[in-house]
């Protein structure tokens, strides 16, 4: 069985301005720890061998120039991180806590400390369920010259939910 993971991520952004409907961001600190410009396409592969003896390939694409930001954020028992999306893509590992992540659809995942998850551009949000702030590391990589993420309105069945 192979296991393969592509990722392309496109110049042309669509940026969707939601300022004035979007939901708000309780609890959220998240500064950046380092942020930098790769000027031309990136391509990459890499391949190994697992320990049951599968192939594991990745594959890593740019379509021009990116920009590629690491943040460390922390979220408050409670508190939430708005619906929004990002202009390419983000990988994210929680370090502490629990959290609730929703798609666009109010479909819930749990993360819990040690897991790891892929976030591209379609709406989604989440919330603390663990008594203690959440804690997490995401790399951002997106077109130079666009924001991390774009905030947008709550989609219909959020309601519910209460965010």
């Amino acid at each position: 069985m192979r296991t393969k993971t592509k990722l392309v991520i496109g110049v042309a952004a669509v940026t969707v301005v939601g300022v004035a409907l979007a939901t708000p961001v309780v609890g959220l600190l998240a500064p950046l720890l380092a942020v930098g410009n790769h000027n031309a396409e990136m391509h990459a592969r890499g391949t190994a061998t697992t320990s049951s003896g599968e192939l594991f390939r990745t594959e890593f694409e740019t379509e021009g120039p990116a920009t590629l930001s690491t943040q460390m954020s922390s979220v408050a028992p409670g508190g939430h991180n708005g619906w929004h999306s990002h202009p390419g893509i983000v990988f994210n590992t929680l370090i502490s806590g629990s959290i609730e992540w929703y798609d666009e659809n109010c479909t819930p995942t749990i993360y819990t400390a040690g897991d790891s998850w892929v976030e591209g551009s379609q709406l989604h949000a989440y919330r603390v369920i663990s008594t203690t702030a959440n804690q997490a590391v995401s790399w951002f990589v997106t077109a130079q010259g666009q924001p991390l993420r774009t905030d947008l309105p709550a989609p219909p069945c959020a309601a519910a939910l209460g965010l």
